[in-house]
């Protein structure tokens, strides 16, 4: 149940954090400042941008390797930037961002024993879901397009449906159970089809039936109608674009896990990006204690949280008091954890989804942004594990209360790039580029390199343009003869014949590249000065004329490797 039913004052404090929670989280959002994150600037606006207008196949790479990223999760920003102010969209992202309050709400409410007065629960629920979405991570990300906290929506919802209905999934018949975790699963598998990193929270909620309790099979049964629902719900946001990789680069997943495809297009590489995780056990064990102190260790911005940390050494204890009590003889005998109503086994398949999703993060990916639903869900983990504690119920209150207080009050959230709003409030658009004038569009080609973010300047150039990025942290001349760069250089070999306009796009700390890049492809800097491109987003990048090193029959006769 979510909302009260008995209690008057508590059913209108729940719907005034209906209604008004996402409001001033949307306003929170715009106060923060317009979102300039690096991977907007890099992926978020292009790709969506290329899937509209049907890019593919004319532009390469220029994203670098998110331009291979699944656009669908980019669409409704980007479209609502074409008509809507950035503020406006500003306020509606992070609206839907603090819409996450409502599942945290009615998970606090859900670990909660039913014979708890009803305004009590709500208070107490909306006390522990406000400190869920004010995590130094969560705050950081309102209003940008990383869009972990939106896909929170679906992890949290998912989580929420799982263990609604006082436990009907383990105290239901057959038929209800199985079908409220498939619609958990297919939540669930909806961010996952979004967001491919949210596989941890898929692997850690459907492998969580497995001990949550229940005959053997009934858990098998439960884990598998919920693996079933997560299947789908990658089919239904994500299977047109693993089928398009897979049409177009022979992986679904291009270019990540190419050394099981081995595409032609890339190298025989993962490509997966596994400088966070930690090396050992002993480093893995004390993670959350190291990023505390150094929260480099899991991103690339400072931040101060402690939810994740607390939550761990609170699950910690849980596990060594229930252990302890087995030790004794007491386990089977006493005490909440023996519990097996269906509300009991729902509290221990959160707790046990929670910390499973972790293992599953910390094994794959130790970046904290992938981690942005558990921090939410860090302070709902609290409460329902201290409350398993052998200790007067004023006591475990007390605790939980005092620990609350503490990650609410040192949470410190980081910035990713917020730039100034323009001086049109009412008027100013989320990308304005302004680029130069080109002579021959439809005889040009433009280049890119270096690794600055560029891609979001594409919609500012006449549409007829194509873009190929012959170098940055994805793609290099020096990766041979992949499909990738074999396409590049055809092209360019068809412009320089054909007589077409040469321009380079690059950031100007990233000139070096027109002398160690371009010769590989039989072109140089035309000695003239670059050119600005200009935009809302980012300070101004150079368009550079670049010519043939020499002219085309001379280069057949002796070509540039």
């Amino acid at each position: 149940m979510l909302l009260p039913t008995q209690d008057r004052s508590a059913r209108r404090l729940a719907l005034c954090l209906l209604l008004a929670g996402p409001f001033l989280f949307g306003l929170w959002a715009v106060l923060l400042g317009q979102d300039g994150n690096w991977d907007l600037r890099n992926y978020h606006w292009y790709n969506a941008y290329a899937f509209l207008t049907g890019r593919w196949g004319m532009d390469v790479a220029p994203a670098q390797v998110a331009s291979f990223y699944n656009p669908t999760l980019d669409l409704p920003f980007f479209m609502a930037a074409q008509v809507l102010p950035a503020r406006m969209v500003e306020f509606l992202l992070g609206s839907i961002q603090g819409a996450n309050l409502m599942p945290l709400y009615g998970l606090a409410w859900t670990v909660q024993r039913s014979a708890t007065p009803e305004r009590r629960r709500a208070l107490v629920a909306l006390a522990v879901a406000v400190c869920g979405m004010v995590g130094g991570g969560q705050v950081g990300l309102l209003g940008t397009t990383f869009y972990d906290n939106v896909i929170s929506l679906f992890v949290l919802g998912g989580i929420l449906v799982a263990m609604g209905g006082e436990g009907a999934a383990w105290s239901a018949p057959n038929g209800p159970a199985f079908r409220r975790v498939a619609l958990a699963g297919l939540l669930v598998g909806s961010g996952v089809g979004l967001k491919q990193p949210t596989i941890v929270f898929a692997v850690g909620t459907c492998a969580a039936f497995l001990a949550a309790g229940g005959t053997p099979w009934r858990r098998l049964f439960l884990a598998f109608f919920f693996g079933l629902g997560v299947l789908a719900g990658m089919a239904i946001f994500s299977g047109h674009w693993m089928w398009f990789l897979w049409s177009h680069f022979q992986n679904p997943l291009f270019p990540y896990f190419n050394n099981v495809f081995h595409s032609p297009w890339g190298t025989p590489d993962p490509y997966r990006d596994d400088k966070f995780i930690p090396k050992g056990p002993v480093a893995a064990a004390l993670f959350p204690f190291a990023w505390a102190l150094d929260p480099k260790l899991v991103g690339e911005i400072i931040f101060r949280d402690y939810r994740v940390l607390v939550a761990y050494v609170v699950l910690l204890l849980t596990g060594l008091v229930a252990l302890v009590r087995w030790l004794r003889g007491q386990f089977a005998a006493e005490g909440p954890m023996v519990d097996t109503s269906g509300p009991a086994r729902a509290r221990r398949y959160l707790l046990l989804a929670g910390s499973l999703s972790y293992l599953v993060w910390l094994k794959l990916f130790a970046i904290y942004r992938y981690l942005i639903p558990l921090e939410m869900l860090a302070p709902v983990l609290i409460l329902a594990a201290v409350a398993l504690w052998p200790a007067p119920a004023r006591a475990r209150g007390l605790v939980t209360a005092v620990l609350l207080l503490l990650l609410a009050a040192t949470g410190q959230s980081g910035t990713w790039a917020r730039v100034p709003w323009g001086d049109r409030p009412f008027s100013a658009k989320v990308s304005e580029v302004q680029a130069p004038v080109l002579p021959r569009p439809d005889h040009t080609v433009i280049l890119m390199t270096g690794y600055a973010p560029t891609s979001f300047l594409i919609p500012g150039f006449p549409p007829q343009i194509p873009f190929l990025r012959l170098q940055s942290y994805f793609i290099h001349p020096d990766q041979g003869d992949i499909l990738l760069n074999r396409q590049m250089r055809q092209r360019i070999d068809q412009g320089i014949a054909n007589g077409d306009d040469f321009y380079l796009l690059l950031a100007h700390w990233e000139t070096w590249t027109m002398d160690q890049i371009l010769p590989r492809y039989g072109l140089k800097g035309a000695g003239e000065p670059c050119q600005p491109v200009t935009s809302t987003l980012d300070e101004p990048m150079m368009l550079c004329r670049i010519i043939p090193l020499q002219p085309a029959a001379d280069r057949d006769m002796n070509p540039v490797n």
